[in-house]
């Protein structure tokens, strides 16, 4: 298993009186790591697939929930996003069980953070986890093996699961990874109801990496309005599908005014 860096920061972070919350893409590793965290450690584990546990968890009381965490001092909640009002009951148990560290996941970001937002600010440590950088893929294989590898990675990437595949598996593993983003996460959660507009917006995204995005231009091209074509690559940057770099110049003023890339 690739070492992940994020690791030893999250340990550094335990028992500091704040709930931990690993956001990122879907299949980046967030179960896998939190498991190493707490590999050894006596532990409540509550998973938000469970259709008894979001039963339980809904419209909790600090009474139920001393009876639920019994004498742990360690708990984590993963697929927090599928438990109603999980915002409250996280803030609930963060400030009444003061000796207890909270940890918590999620696989769709945009309702994880949607629900947890508000109720956790100021009780929480965030972190934000993403496919396997290039430095823990080398310590991982080493300088020559990992350099190799450089092309092939680049046009693969670095998810876990596609590393761990060849051939013809790798390209199967990617291309399902990319319909669970774009189908499953910004097209439910957002309700878009025309995918066709937002596939395109994305082509056309592609089509221009490395140079100026207008706005307007892509609605022109697209055919919808400029509105719509700034609300649907923010819900691509909240995906982690695509990311804005902003423009620098010696005058902040330009760099305010100019167009961004993605």
């Amino acid at each position: 298993m690739i070492k992940r860096q994020l690791e030893l920061s999250i340990q550094e972070r335990m028992y500091k009186g704040k709930a931990i919350l690993i956001l990122g893409p879907r299949q980046v590793g967030k179960t896998t790591l939190i498991k190493s965290v707490l590999k050894n450690r006596d532990h409540l584990f509550l998973n938000g697939d469970d259709p008894s546990v979001r039963e339980m968890l809904n419209g909790i009381n600090t009474a139920q929930l001393e009876r639920l965490i019994g004498n742990n001092r360690l708990v984590y909640i993963d697929e927090a996003q599928r438990i109603p009002e999980i915002g409250l009951t996280l803030k609930l148990i963060t400030d009444q069980f003061s000796d207890v560290q909270l940890i918590v996941t999620g696989s769709s970001s945009i309702e994880l953070t949607d629900k947890t937002g508000e109720p956790l600010t100021g009780r929480k440590f965030e972190f934000r986890m993403f496919p396997v950088s290039w430095k823990e893929f080398e310590e991982h294989h080493g300088y020559m093996k990992a350099s190799q590898q450089l092309e092939h990675r680049i046009i693969y990437g670095m998810y876990p699961d596609v590393i761990n595949h060849t051939g013809d598996d790798e390209r199967m593993v990617l291309q399902q990874l990319a319909q669970s983003y774009l189908y499953r996460d910004v097209l439910s959660m957002a309700e878009i109801r025309k995918p066709e507009v937002l596939e395109k917006l994305l082509k056309a995204l592609a089509l221009q990496l490395g140079n100026e995005v207008s706005y307007n231009e892509l609605s022109t091209l697209i055919g919808i309005d400029k509105g719509t074509v700034m609300k649907y690559i923010h819900l691509l940057e909240q995906s982690y599908i695509v990311f804005q770099l902003g423009t620098f110049s010696g005058n902040l003023r330009n760099e305010i005014r100019r167009n961004r890339k993605f």
